[in-house]
């Protein structure tokens, strides 16, 4: 062989390594470019706007429940509440900038002072918007809603008898329910607004992750924020399994603890908040997302999150709902949940990470 020419060999390899990873890099940079810009605009904004359609509508019902209680407007309002509930749940799994600057979640999805709430109703406090958007998180919120507006035991029959209680009792009721639900909407316009391009535009801080002007210094960075809310997010539903099955309590069913017991929708509670995780790894039409970014390097990593996330959801329909009842007839489906929650988390936390080079954070600012 020509001396020359095995002198070059070595330096033509090289330069064909560097090249092969210049290109593996450019193609991660432009599939992470492309993912964050997707679920900016075709995730979390339209999310946004969907709680802000839905929590009008509640803000609405209980307008017209507070004006006139009977069966009809109860159930309208019980439904509003369900859809907003909805909407709200889905996006726990893109919780990011925002939401946790301004401590939405606190303020919208806090464990309830039962004592408390009923010792704002005995009182003369005024019960407007500004008086209710002053209180502490466990008294206002979508499970301070739920306290007056369901009851698991005594039924429609019972809520009603409360909300038009003789005296003032009744009044205050249905004018705390509508201040609550005001507030509720006023919450979702402002978390609405910081996403939306014409107004905060936080979505370009997330799309344009990498260039002058985001919050976010390097790609690296956003996808680090979204894959630790992702975990987070998985950690926490399991939670609202593990603590009521009593696994944090030496396995005595905790039924108290169960989070959204008054209005018997914690497992689809659950089916939406998987819904929200879906969204974030499928994408917008089931062909892009988390997963492509990931696939593109480790097919059977992808696979494996797939797969996780199915038997999540087939583990969670196959509790037989309530939950509150399940907890004691069915115990074995409620722990089959938990268990693929946590295989999902343990997933996320190993296989997903080391792929992308995440740095866990485990911080969760909102309360949860």
């Amino acid at each position: 062989m020509n001396h020359l020419v095995r002198r070059l060999i070595p330096a033509l390899v090289l330069l064909s390594l560097a090249a092969l990873a210049s290109c593996g890099d450019s193609q991660g940079t432009a599939l992470r470019s492309a993912f964050l810009k997707e679920l900016s605009a075709d995730t979390v904004v339209p999310a946004y706007r969907d709680l802000d359609t839905r929590t009008e509508a509640l803000a609405g019902a209980l307008s017209a429940l507070e004006a006139t209680p009977t069966e009809g407007t109860l159930t309208t309002a019980q439904s509003a509440w369900r859809a907003a509930r909805e909407a709200w749940m889905r996006q726990e799994g893109f919780r990011l900038g925002p939401s946790e600057e301004l401590h939405t979640s606190a303020a919208v999805n806090q464990v309830p002072s039962t004592t408390g709430i009923d010792s704002l109703l005995a009182s003369d406090t005024a019960l407007t918007e500004t008086s209710v958007a002053e209180q502490g998180a466990n008294r206002k919120g979508m499970l301070a809603m739920e306290y007056l507006l369901f009851d698991a035991e005594g039924g429609n029959a019972a809520v009603l008898s409360r909300l038009t209680a003789e005296g003032n009792a009744g009044v205050r009721r249905r004018a705390y329910l509508k201040a609550l639900g005001a507030v509720l909407h006023t919450d979702a316009v402002t978390l609405r607004n910081a996403w939306e391009p014409d107004q905060g535009n936080y979505a370009a801080q997330l799309s344009n992750a990498g260039n002058d002007g985001s919050t976010y210094a390097t790609q690296k960075d956003a996808v680090d924020a979204v894959v630790n809310r992702l975990i987070a997010t998985v950690e926490t539903a399991e939670k609202k399994l593990s603590k009521p099955l009593g696994f944090e309590t030496g396995g005595t069913v905790r039924p108290e603890l169960e989070e959204a017991r008054r209005s018997d929708n914690s497992v689809k509670d659950l089916e939406d908040t998987l819904s929200g995780l879906e969204r974030v790894w499928l994408g917008a039409n089931g062909d892009g997302g988390l997963s492509r970014v990931v696939a593109a390097s480790n097919k059977q990593t992808d696979e494996t999150v797939r797969g996780d996330l199915a038997a999540v959801r087939s583990a969670l329909e196959a509790i037989p709902p309530p939950l509150r009842t399940a907890l004691h007839d069915h115990r074995e489906s409620v722990e089959d949940a938990r268990a693929a929650f946590s295989q999902l988390r343990a997933t996320l936390a190993s296989e997903v990470v080391a792929n992308l080079g995440v740095t866990l954070t485990f911080n969760d600012n909102d309360g949860d």
